[in-house]
């Protein structure tokens, strides 16, 4: 590190991500950042990190030494706390008003109210204190007055008033965070706990500070990642029956933020053709002897239904049930052709109908009698017997010649080509309907059973089927019917499905093959692996839409992951603790030890060592010893009231942006000798940066007056009293008389005489009564100028301290000595009880003006003789 703070932190900003170089030249520019700050960082950083953004984050601005200016602070100025309501015994309406530029000192007896105005200043502005019982405000306990606790801290930045209004809990104000408050709950903290150097100096805050944002922006990021991602990945998780190691399943476990849709995709395709093979190897594997026979037997069915079907498709498509038609209406037409040759032939016959169906059904049961019972062996018709004429086979009555002869010419009808053809062609007719296919499977009665045996394998070549039944019987009626002269209709087409059913046929075959391999271990083995590469398919593509989810998840999730990467504090917390150790660590040090010296404590053995965290550079004190590491359980409490002062001056001088302190009751515990050194030591801080102390120790009080009197200051004074009804009223008199100085003691006893002309023309017995009193005051103040001018508080009183170094001051003249003398008799003269008889006249008022005149005049001389005094022996002015 070769430059100043500032150079070193540009020099490594440059190192950094873009986002953090703009959060750094923010931090640089602002005091605070707002909401949309962080808004447009946080955009950065997943912009980063790969999200998605629905609007692009604006363009980060590298951090440059022109953003950070001179890091310098507008300093704020504590104007007054007002309007205070409902806190502790305070008065409705307490106020208080400081001194704008250097000392407002507070003084008040215990129970005044100064502690109330204090703990509100305590919770508003910057204080060690963090734990929230301690800070916490009470209302006044005995009292019942309702309402909230509230109060207005007035502060001025430069741009005029500004009110911030307080109450318990709210958030503390940016500005306030300039005022720095110490009091006893703080001081234990500051033995115990070190010194936190909240507001480094130089630039060194910026790292600490933005580390504060890396953490906003990852509690963001983690808020954000458990609402968008949470447990949605467990949620996403597919739940496999059984685990394994199927293709599925490692895809399932090995799914990241790689994954493509198409991957996805691939991965979870289960087509039909996946789900019929799955139902085949679920049966296969589940079946038993009864199963196989089963499959046997369907496998035979299914061949001879194929087989059938082909026949059913040539016997009863529309060109065979055409033939059958023409076939019948052949018959028909040769029919009626004998048997109108037949009418003409047998016109004369007793009786009609000859050569009618009837009639020839008639001639052919007598023929069948003839050579088969009554002459067998012969022709018929037999018109002789062996005995004589022959006996007619229907009446078995004598044949007559006519007789015979009718028998002769029936024979010869029946000879005849006509009646031939036609018994030929009805012949054919009876072989068609003799030969009609019987559907041996489709009209069988079981046909349903074996339908369901399909259905389970193929639905719709089930289906189909019972259509082609329906069909193949239907048709087969129709061509009894053609055969039989029947009247017909419409039929349905003939679908004959050979492809699908030879198809099923084949499955069936790989059926049968599997069954058999079921009954192989090795083989089932494999069978058992396929189908457990299916079933676990198909519970991936049943859940297709969750690995896309878990696969968008893990997209998120790891975006969030570079995201929280980004914003790790580790490395700017190592760069900002090298940045303090070079830059500040030994300021530190040296400051605290040069406080000790001023409180005479550099006798304690402790030590200062920085131990910082990420927004913080905090150094511990170190009480140098194994018996504890806690430094008050060693230390008198007056040691650690001194300790704790010194923590806490060495802190606010190294802070930047430090603005006021607030100190209540820093000499607590403290002898005379640490007092005086403590009240030097704040108004020579007050003399830097507007300081405002709280005491009840009237000791102190002139002490640090008069501190501040060294140091040309004026400070402030409030006094503050309570009653029965309230504290923190203020005093309109101002302060005590015993703790005014001589030059206030004499403006007041100015400002009282003023009025004595006017009382003595009213009422001279008044005018007596004050009077006397105002000498009384002036007698006072004689005995106060022997301490503080005469011998420069050399010796004080209330305190055992003589600083001698200060007698190069002291020399008192005769002239000097006598005007001393005169006026501290006049004084005493008109002040005490003289005797009723005495002649002593009361003094008018242009004599007490005339008198305290005198004493201002003679204050004036004795100052400058002293300091001619300390002019004339330069041997005694101590060595710097």
């Amino acid at each position: 590190m070769a430059g100043t703070p500032i150079d070193d932190v540009v020099d490594w900003s440059t190192k950094l991500s873009a986002w953090k170089q703009d959060a750094l030249r923010r931090l640089a520019i602002s005091n605070e950042l707002t909401d949309d700050d962080i808004d447009a960082l946080l955009a950065m950083v997943k912009h980063a990190a790969g999200f998605a953004l629905t609007v692009p984050p604006s363009s980060p601005v590298p951090f440059t030494k022109a953003h950070f200016g001179n890091g310098e602070y507008q300093p704020i100025v504590l104007k007054r706390i007002a309007n205070v309501e409902n806190v502790n015994r305070l008065v409705s309406k307490a106020s208080l008003t400081f001194c704008p530029k250097a000392l407002t000192i507070v003084y008040g007896r215990n129970g005044s109210g100064k502690s109330g105005f204090v703990r509100i200043f305590r919770t508003a502005c910057r204080t060690r204190v963090e734990n929230q019982a301690k800070l916490k405000v009470l209302a006044d306990v005995y009292g019942s007055t309702p309402g909230p606790q509230t109060a207005n801290i007035v502060i001025d930045a430069g741009e005029g008033e500004v009110v911030i209004p307080w109450s318990p809990g709210n958030a503390a104000s940016s500005q306030l965070m300039q005022v720095a408050v110490f009091d006893t709950a703080s001081a234990q903290l500051y033995v115990d706990g070190g010194n936190q150097i909240r507001f480094l100096p130089f630039g060194l805050a910026l790292p600490h500070r933005l580390n504060a944002v890396c953490i906003t922006l990852k509690e963001k990021l983690e808020t954000e990642r458990a609402k968008e991602v949470g447990n949605k990945v467990e949620l996403s998780a597919i739940a496999f029956p059984v685990q394994r190691n199927t293709a599925a399943q490692i895809f399932n476990r090995q799914l990241n933020r790689s994954d493509t849709d198409a991957q996805i995709e691939a991965a979870t395709t289960f087509t039909e053709n996946d789900q019929r093979r799955l139902d085949e190897l679920t049966t296969t594997l589940s079946a038993g002897a009864a199963a196989v026979a089963d499959v046997n037997a369907l496998s035979k069915w299914i061949d001879g239904l194929i087989q059938e079907v082909k026949e059913v498709g040539s016997a009863f498509a529309d060109p065979s049930l055409e033939e059958l038609r023409k076939l019948r209406a052949s018959a028909v037409a040769a029919r009626q052709a004998a048997t109108l040759a037949a009418g003409e032939l047998f016109t004369d016959e007793p009786l009609p109908g000859v050569g009618s169906d009837a009639w020839r059904a008639l001639w052919a049961a007598a023929r069948n009698y003839s050579v088969k019972e009554a002459y067998k062996d012969r022709d018929f018709p037999v018109l002789v017997a062996d005995d004589g004429v022959a006996a007619c086979v229907l009446c078995q009555q004598p044949l007559l010649s006519d007789g015979a002869a009718r028998m002769q010419r029936f024979q010869k009808y029946m000879d005849d080509t006509l009646d031939a053809a036609a018994r030929e062609a009805e012949q054919a007719v009876e072989d068609a309907l003799r030969d009609v296919h019987g559907l041996a499977l489709l009209g069988a009665h079981d046909f349903a059973d074996r339908l369901e045996q399909v259905g389970k394998r193929d639905k719709v070549l089930a289906s189909v089927l019972a259509t082609l039944q329906a069909s193949a019987v239907a048709r087969r009626a129709e061509a009894l019917a053609r055969l039989r002269g029947e009247e017909s209709g419409t039929v349905a087409p003939l679908i004959l499905l050979m492809e699908e059913m030879e198809t099923f046929a084949l499955r069936l075959k790989a059926e049968k093959n599997g069954l058999a391999q079921a009954a192989n271990t090795e083989e089932r083995r494999k069978l058992e692996a396929e189908k457990a590469e299916l079933d676990d398919r198909k519970m991936l593509a049943i859940n297709r839409a969750k690995l896309t989810a878990r696969r968008d998840l893990y997209v998120v999730d790891d975006a969030y992951s570079k995201a929280l990467a980004d914003v790790q504090t580790r490395g700017i917390t190592q760069r900002a603790n090298e940045l303090v150790d070079a830059h500040l660590t030994t300021a530190v040090v040296k400051r605290f030890d040069a406080e000790r010296a001023r409180f005479d404590i550099m006798h304690l053995t402790v030590g200062l060592a920085r131990k910082s965290n990420q927004t913080k550079a905090e150094f511990e004190v170190d009480p140098k010893t194994k018996l504890t590491k806690v430094t008050s359980e060693i230390l008198s409490e007056g040691e650690q009231r001194a300790l704790a002062l010194a923590g806490f001056l060495t802190e606010v001088a190294l802070t930047d942006g430090s603005g006021p302190i607030v100190i209540d009751d820093p000499v607590s515990s403290l002898d005379r000798d640490r007092s005086a050194k403590v009240a030097q030591r704040i108004a020579e801080e007050a003399s830097k940066r507007q300081v405002i102390v709280f005491t009840h120790d009237i000791v102190f009080f002139n002490e640090l007056s008069r501190a501040a009197d060294e140091v040309g200051i004026e400070p402030v004074t409030v006094a503050l009293f309570s009653d029965k009804a309230a504290a923190g009223r203020v005093d309109t008199a101002g302060m005590p008389w015993k703790g005014q100085n001589v030059g206030k003691r004499i403006g007041l006893l100015k400002n009282d005489s003023a009025q004595l002309t006017k009382l003595l023309a009213t009422s001279p017995a008044e005018y007596e009564y004050r009077v006397k009193n105002l000498y009384g005051r002036l007698r006072d103040t004689y005995e106060r100028v022997v301490e503080e001018v005469i011998f420069r508080d050399i010796v004080r009183r209330g305190t055992d301290v003589i600083q001698t170094q200060l007698l190069r001051y002291v020399r008192l003249s005769d002239a000097l000595a006598i005007r001393f003398h005169e006026g501290m008799t006049r004084a005493n003269t008109h002040s005490h009880d003289n005797p009723a008889a005495d002649t002593v006249a009361v003094p008018s008022p242009q004599e007490f003006i005339m008198h305290l005149s005198e004493l201002e005049a003679l204050v004036a001389d004795l100052k400058a003789d002293s300091e001619a005094a300390e002019a004339d022996r330069p041997q005694m002015k101590p060595k710097k």
